[in-house]
C-alpha cells in the first residue's frame, strides 16, 4: 500500500497517515515474524547440510580405513561432535545476541532515541543480555536513561527539517544576500572604472 495508490483515491492527508498508521501497526510485526522465521529456517538447512556433509565424510573415511585404528575413528568422531556442539553453541549466541538488537532496537524506537549508538554506550548491555527478562529489563534501562539529567538530551521527537526556500543566512523569499552583492558588485565596478 503505497502514499500515491490512496492520494489517487482522493484520501486527505490525515486519513492517508490514518490509514498507512494502521497498515503499519498490523503489517510490520508479521513482516518481522516473517523474516526472523526465514532467516532462523535458513540457519537450519546450513545446519542440516553441515550434518549431511560430516555423515558423508566420516562413511568415506570408513571405507578408506577399514583395517585401520578403531580408537583412531573414534577420535576423530570425538573431535568432530566437539566441532559440531561448538559451531550449535556459536550459532545460539548469534540468534541470541540478533534477538537482543532488536528488543533493544524496538526499545530505543519507542522511546523516541536521538542516537541509538550514544544511547546503547550507555547501557551495561552485557548485563541486560543475561537477563532473563530482556524486554522489560531494557526498557526501564532507557526509561532511566531518559529521565537522567546528563542523557535525556538523547531522547524526544526528531527535530524538524525547514523547508522552503529561505536564505539560511537570514534572508527569507528572495530577500537574501543575492541583491547585496549584486549593488556591492555594481559599486566595485564603478569605483575601478573612474580611476
Amino acid at each position: 500500500m503505497k502514499r500515491e495508490e490512496l492520494e489517487a483515491l482522493g484520501l486527505s492527508k490525515e486519513q492517508i497517515d490514518g490509514t498507512l498508521d494502521m497498515y503499519h501497526k498490523e503489517h510490520d510485526p508479521v513482516q518481522k515474524e516473517l523474516d526472523t522465521v526465514k532467516a532462523d529456517l535458513t540457519a537450519e538447512q546450513e545446519k542440516v547440510k553441515t550434518h549431511e556433509g560430516t555423515i558423508e565424510g566420516l562413511k568415506k573415511d570408513l571405507e578408506e580405513f577399514k583395517d585401520a585404528d578403531v580408537s583412531g575413528m573414534k577420535q576423530k568422531i570425538e573431535d568432530l561432535e566437539k566441532d559440531i556442539k561448538a559451531k550449535e553453541a556459536d550459532y545460539q549466541q548469534q540468534i541470541a545476541d540478533r534477538d537482543f538488537d532488536d528488543v533493544l532496537k524496538d526499545s530505543i524506537n519507542a522511546a523516541h532515541g536521538k542516537n541509538a549508538k550514544a544511547i546503547k554506550a550507555l547501557l551495561d548491555v552485557e548485563t541486560l543480555k543475561a537477563s532473563k527478562n530482556q524486554k522489560e529489563d531494557v526498557a526501564a534501562a532507557i526509561k532511566a536513561l531518559s529521565e537522567a539529567e546528563d542523557s535525556k538530551m538523547l531522547f524526544g521527537e526528531a527535530e524538524p527539517n525547514p523547508t522552503g526556500k529561505g536564505d539560511p543566512i537570514g534572508g527569507v523569499g528572495g530577500t537574501g544576500t543575492k541583491p547585496q552583492a549584486d549593488s556591492l558588485m555594481s559599486a566595485l565596478e564603478e569605483k575601478y572604472k573612474s580611476k
